[in-house]
């Protein structure tokens, strides 16, 4: 009969077989921790070197504090304008860019315009300056008595946008009702002053701006002298524009004004010359005599009272004046030269200056 091991030895064997066993739990655990902590460790790594590229292509490709005038296009895609600064070498990575923007939601909010980007801005610092919309801001300077077709000239000059355009926003239904204008452009309303616009302004933008500060500027006096005068802020503005025209210095305007309101209380024609000029378009040429015979409703020659509209933009010391004259028994005025005029009583007395300064321009 065989040797069969006794209940100790089986014993015996089974607690080696549990110890082998137990020795080889703990070295499997000391393993899979060892692999644990190298993957954690090789993920802790390429995550560092990923925070590293990704701070790196945020950081600003040069130390320069050179300016750049960065030009935002209207329209323009947040693709479009990363390219645009990687090309102009103001940032590092386009993508890096388009990742930022869109997880701040910023993408479709980035205004248009020229932005003063410093070379050593980084590239959150340049983002923070599209999403506040920091444009660089352009002056647009509109001197006292312009057209609204020598404005809409500056205003293409000064590379704003066309001339055409701006012509067409003076023509805007919408704005002649928002504002209650009569006529069919804003001409006499648009306010001389000094304007600063972002690039990529609308016309339309700034022939508000301008109707703005017209409003601004009409106080509430005005209407209360307009009404002690029987005329409309629409006849003040009119014959301010018309005094706007003939004054070059601003201590004759209340006498100019004087000679008009006198002549519209007989309701004589004012014989202004720069309505006749603005009838023809403001041709760059002295008046000849054919010319007052124009046949156009703005020729002061030919119509009593004043023209249907104004014939320029007047500023706010022509509109004091069209306001509040001077008290005159004036009915006539000519420039004698210096910006000066010569003012008279009567039509004699007023032809007797003329002939003087004709003769004395005769002898020079």
């Amino acid at each position: 009969m065989p040797d069969f091991p006794s209940e100790r030895e089986i014993l015996r064997l089974e607690c080696l077989q549990q110890l082998r066993l137990k020795r080889m739990g703990s070295t499997e655990k000391k393993r899979i921790i060892k692999i644990s902590i190298l993957i954690f460790c090789g993920l802790g790594m390429l995550c560092l070197i990923g925070v590293s590229i990704a701070v790196f292509l945020m950081l600003p490709p040069t130390s320069s504090e050179e300016i750049v005038n960065f030009e935002v296009p209207i329209g323009s895609s947040s693709r479009a304008i990363a390219k645009r600064l990687v090309e102009q070498k103001l940032i590092r990575s386009e993508y890096v860019f388009r990742i930022i923007v869109r997880h701040r939601g910023t993408g479709r909010h980035l205004r248009a315009g020229t932005y003063a980007l410093r070379r050593n801005m980084a590239l959150w610092h340049i983002i923070d300056e599209f999403e506040k919309g920091q444009v660089t801001l352009v002056s647009l300077t509109v001197p006292e008595g312009l057209t609204i077709s020598a404005i809409a000239q500056l205003w293409e000059t000064k590379g704003f946008g066309t001339a055409a355009a701006f012509q067409e926003a003076t023509e805007s239904p919408c704005l002649l009702k928002k504002y209650g204008l009569e006529g069919k452009t804003v001409e006499g309303y648009l306010f001389p002053n000094t304007y600063k616009f972002a690039k990529g302004t609308t016309a339309e933008k700034a022939v508000e701006m301008m109707l703005n500060e017209f409003k601004q500027r009409w106080i509430e006096t005005f209407d209360k002298d307009a009404k002690n005068l029987g005329l409309t802020q629409h006849d003040i503005v009119t014959l301010a524009s018309v005094i706007e025209k003939e004054a070059q210095s601003k201590s004759e305007r209340p006498r100019i004004a004087s000679v008009f309101h006198n002549r519209l209380k007989r309701k004589w024609r004012l014989q202004a010359d720069p309505t006749v000029l603005y009838a023809l378009g403001n041709p760059k040429r002295l008046l000849t005599r054919a010319d007052l015979s124009v046949d156009s409703p703005y020729n002061t020659y030919k119509h009593r009272g004043l023209p249907p509209g104004p014939i320029a933009n007047p500023g706010i010391d022509s509109l004091i004046a069209a306001l509040r004259p001077e008290k005159t028994d004036y009915f006539y005025f000519v420039a004698i030269g210096e910006g000066k005029h010569h003012f008279s009583k009567t039509l004699s007395e007023h032809n007797r200056m003329i002939r003087k300064i004709r003769r004395a321009s005769r002898n020079r």
